[in-house]
């Protein structure tokens, strides 16, 4: 019978939904059995589609490479049974096990194996059959899909990082998570609450046990903390479910210690010395951040409470003196979120400025965001004051040095009294014999100290006045007035009325005493206060130790000033010296090319001075020329200028307005009437003439070396005829044969051998021990003998010769010092350069050349200049430097006559100086002595600048154990030795 005629196949209606087709693989080693299975199928479902195996290993093979929708399993086959088919193949499909009789004992088996269902090879249907099988393709469906679903929420339960647990009503364990497996070392599967207990007594103890039984009773979730075995602070939550009760388990302990640290880093905030602000990580530019966080210590430096700030930007600290530069640095830094370390200058609320040491850091969250600012701010203010203070002194000290004028020392020193007395007003007074004037005050700010001057408040005369400052002055101590409206208070006349009228009302007096007991105190220091009070003991400590600066730099400054004054005047008569006249006369120039004065520039030398010195001796000649010089400062008026060039050389400028001829005549007659009277020298009557020559602006030049060159030519000229005044004439000049002979034979002199160096020795002062020698140009004439260098070096210098002169002296002296060398290798030769060769392009090379030409160690060669090379000669310092750099020491001759001295010891690279023979002149021993006091101050300078000191002109004994007593260097005079040739020359045996 076909599949189509069986009767017990259902009526096919065509409206029926077509089923989807199955795939079946029948394991049945019966041929007939399998056929039946397969008609059955399809007369249930004609699109089912069969595959039949008759062995159970080629149902394996086929299940590892196929997969039906179902298997249809014979439990008894040839080689195996079903259930080891199940076993071996592992079928990914429904599986239905077939049996001979209704054993429940196999189905027990089958459905442990794996499979969805058995039926009954006896009561098989076609419709039953296609149910059972469809039954069971969806029964595996489900079981495939709960496994699954298993399995992804095992997994996803194993990943969560907190613990998880399932508890039944009765608190017995259903299931724990790998990590609460890790937490709680429990074993896996189901445990009773007893066995739970023993395993983890801990955390199933009484607390957390009532918290379990209140979850359970009122089906609330229930929030607690246990600590852990390992002392892990744990975050418990319990949930109510139908079947009993979830918990949770999360390890807090590095939340915990988070917050505790946050707790101890805000109690420390809050407590911290130091400000904190906390800002809105932007807007960087704008207005900048906004603050959300400050502390008490922000307050009370700035004064800003937190609802003053916060909310707005940090900027409202700063003000008019912040650093431009410092803040530009600060939002850079921002703009680029990188750390700001930074001192600015920020303001208080009530407008007082401070010094604050600025530490900003960003601050990123979790996901490596800058989310703000943090500031630690560290007030600076006393660090940076003292650090403005110690830098004050130093410039001070260093002012002091470079010879800066009395008033802006004290203008400095009454800063730093204001800085280090938190702005009070302060005034500084310096005693000059016995008037003491009103020179610097600061913080004065309706300068009524100042603007009383009208009134005589500014000034106080120590022999007549009375007050505070005169009573500091004669008592040498301070004098504290708390009050000045006291009635019974002595003042200076008009001073109480100053200070009231500027809103001072307490006055302080202190003494700037000299490091001379016997001596009146320097000056004195007022320092004022607006409210009536006395000085706090640290204002009065402060006090004290700045006035004794102030004794420091006024001695050393004051000492300067006369060491300058003695610079610019000739230290015998008084006079300004040459130096002085220069300036003088510069100034007088450039003012008559301004108005259309005229000038005369006059040159004045002695008639027969150099008989009366040699006769009488030097000090006969100094007191002459002290008289004279008294003299012409009497017969000329005030406005004419009387100066002092040197030896017996005066020099005048002489503006005039008449006539020339005229005004000649009316010089000739001064002169006339000043040298008439005898003058009165040592107890004999002396008479004197002078020979004057003068030189006219515009007709004779404009600048001070045409006319001084003029007027000496003039004055020869007077000399020459014996007319007492001579004006120049060039015609006449160019006519003077003696001129043009001494010129003409002083071409030759380098030709004919007549020039000769003699050489005067140089002593170690203490020692006396030879040490070298300078090197003396000598011109010994074939028909006039020697010829003095008075004369022919100002020639050489006016026609050049001194350029050939000065190569040839260095040259021979150095050759000099080659032969004395080799017995004596320790000598040094001193040469002198002329401010001619200083405009010689080839002078360094002309230097290196005779060093080498002779091979002398450059150490040894001393070459020695005058302040007029560092004046006038624009380049002369790069010279100087180039010189150095050969090894050759440099020294500045003269010292002390010049104008500016002091600043060229700074400047140029010298390495000694030499103090000129006029202030030994006055030297007698006494300690106390003008030209001692001067003397050692010069010591001090030059040993401070590490200057070797040479002292010329000794001509006593006194003298040189002076010298020696101060700390002298080297000695150089006729009493040690006068100056000789190389063959006269005593060198130690």
């Amino acid at each position: 019978m076909s599949d189509d005629a069986r009767p017990d196949l259902p009526a096919v209606s065509g409206a029926l939904p077509a089923r989807p087709s199955l795939r079946v693989l029948i394991v049945e080693d019966s041929e007939e059995d399998a056929w039946t299975y397969q008609h059955l199928l399809r007369r249930a479902a004609p699109q089912v589609q069969c595959t039949v195996l008759g062995m159970g290993a080629d149902a394996v093979e086929y299940l590892r490479r196929e997969t039906p929708d179902c298997v249809l399993l014979d439990f008894n086959l040839p080689d195996m049974t079903g259930l080891e088919v199940l076993a071996e193949a592992r079928p990914s499909c429904a599986v239905v096990m077939l049996t001979g009789v209704g054993d429940e004992q196999v189905a027990v088996l089958a459905m442990n194996a794996g499979a969805q269902d058995y039926v009954v090879k006896s009561t098989l249907s076609a419709a039953g059959l296609l149910r059972d099988l469809e039954r069971a393709v969806e029964k595996y469906r489900l079981q495939r899909e709960l496994t699954v679903s298993r399995e992804r929420m095992q997994a996803a339960l194993g990943s969560v990082d907190d613990s998880l647990l399932s508890l039944d009503h009765d608190l017995n364990l259903l299931y724990l998570n790998p990590a609460a497996q890790r937490l709680l070392s429990l074993p896996e599967g189901t445990l009773s609450h007893a066995e739970l207990t023993g395993h983890a007594g801990w955390m199933f103890a009484d607390t957390f046990l009532k918290v379990l039984r209140r979850a359970l009773k009122t089906g609330e979730r229930q929030e607690t903390e246990l600590k852990g075995p390992q002392g892990q602070w744990l975050d418990s939550r319990v949930y109510p479910s139908p079947g009993g009760l979830t918990v949770t388990l999360r390890d807090v302990t590095q939340r915990r210690s988070e917050e505790e640290r946050l707790r101890l880093l805000e109690s420390v905030t809050v407590n911290a010395r130091e400000a904190v602000v906390i800002s809105e990580a932007e807007p960087v530019v704008g207005e900048g951040p906004r603050v959300v966080y400050v502390n008490e210590a922000f307050t009370r430096m700035t004064g800003y409470a937190p609802e003053e700030i916060i909310g707005r930007t940090p900027r409202i600290l700063q003000g008019p003196g912040s650093d431009r530069a410092t803040l530009d640095r600060v939002r850079a830094n921002l703009l680029s979120w990188t750390p700001v370390d930074e001192v600015v200058q920020n303001y208080h609320k009530d407008g007082t400025p401070i010094w604050v040491h600025l530490s900003i850091v960003p601050v990123a969250n979790t996901r490596g965001w800058f989310t703000h600012w943090v500031s630690v701010q560290r007030d600076v203010t006393q660090e940076m004051q003292r650090e403005r203070r110690d830098r004050m002194r130093r410039e001070l000290l260093e002012q002091a040095a470079a010879g800066r004028p009395v008033d802006d020392l004290l203008n400095g020193l009454c800063r730093l009294i204001w800085l280090d007395l938190n702005s009070l007003t302060v005034a500084a007074w310096l005693r000059e014999d016995s008037l003491l004037t009103l020179r610097a005050s600061v913080n004065s700010d309706a300068d009524a100290l100042r603007a009383s001057a009208q009134r005589g408040v500014t000034q106080v005369d120590l022999q007549h006045d009375d007050g505070v400052c005169a009573t500091v002055v004669r008592t040498r101590q301070p004098v504290i007035v708390d009050d000045i409206r006291r009635e019974s208070l002595v003042m200076h006349r008009g001073a109480r009325e100053a200070l009231l009228a500027g809103g001072l009302h307490a006055m302080w007096g202190l003494p700037i005493l000299s490091s001379h007991a016997d001596q009146p105190p320097l000056g004195v220091f007022t320092v004022f206060s607006e409210t009536p009070r006395t000085p706090t003991q640290t204002e009065l400590a402060a006090l004290q130790d700045l006035t004794g600066l102030a004794s420091l730099l006024l001695e050393r400054a004051l000492a300067q000033r006369e060491m300058q004054r003695l610079a610019m005047y000739d230290s015998l008569t008084g006079l300004p010296n040459r130096a002085l006249y220069l300036e003088y006369l510069t100034q007088a120039l450039s003012r008559s090319t301004h108005d259309g004065e005229r000038l005369a520039v006059g040159l004045l030398d002695l008639d027969r001075f150099k008989v009366i010195n040699d006769t009488l001796g030097h000090s006969a000649g100094d007191e002459l020329l002290v008289q004279v010089a008294r003299r012409l400062r009497r017969t000329f008026r005030p406005s004419d200028v009387v100066a002092r060039m040197g030896g017996d050389e005066f020099t005048l400028i002489l503006p005039f307005g008449n006539d020339p001829g005229v005004f000649r005549s009316g010089v000739q007659n001064r002169l006339t009437s000043c040298f008439q009277a005898p003058f009165h020298v040592q107890g004999q009557e002396l008479f004197v003439g002078a020979s004057l020559g003068l030189a006219f602006t515009p007709d004779h030049g404009t600048d001070s070396d045409t006319l001084l060159s003029a007027a000496d030519l003039a004055m020869y000229r007077a000399k020459r005829t014996g007319s007492g005044v001579a004006v120049f004439d060039p015609a006449a000049t160019a006519l003077q044969p003696g001129t043009v002979s001494l010129e003409t034979d002083l071409y030759r002199a380098l030709e004919r051998d007549e020039l000769e160096l003699h050489y005067q020795p140089l002593f170690r002062a203490g020692t006396r021990e030879l040490i070298g020698a300078e090197a003396l140009c000598r011109w010994r004439h074939a028909r006039l003998g020697m010829v003095s260098p008075a004369e022919f070096i100002p020639l050489a210098e006016n026609t050049g010769l001194i350029l050939p002169i000065g190569a040839w002296v260095l040259n021979e002296a150095c050759r000099q010092l080659a032969e004395w060398h080799r017995t004596h290798p320790q000598l040094q030769m001193s040469v002198n350069l002329s401010p001619r060769q200083f405009w010689n392009p080839q002078l360094v090379e002309t230097v290196r050349a005779a060093i080498a030409a002779h091979n002398i160690p450059p150490g040894r060669l001393v070459l020695e200049i005058t302040e007029s090379v560092l004046m006038n000669v624009p380049d002369a310092e790069a010279t100087l430097r180039r010189l150095r750099a050969l090894g050759v020491a440099l020294s500045l001759d003269d010292f002390g006559t010049g104008y500016s001295s002091l600043s060229y010891l700074n400047r140029f690279p010298l390495t000694a100086l030499k103090i000129d023979r006029s202030f030994l002149r006055s030297v007698t021993g006494n300690p106390d002595g003008t030209a001692e006091k001067i003397i050692q101050a010069v010591m001090l300078l030059s040993h401070a600048l590490n200057l070797h000191v040479t002292t010329e002109g000794i001509e006593t004994p006194e003298q040189a154990a002076f010298i020696e007593s101060v700390g002298g260097d080297t000695l150089q005079g006729f009493l040690l030795g006068r100056p000789v040739p190389a063959g006269q020359f005593r060198l130690p045996d």
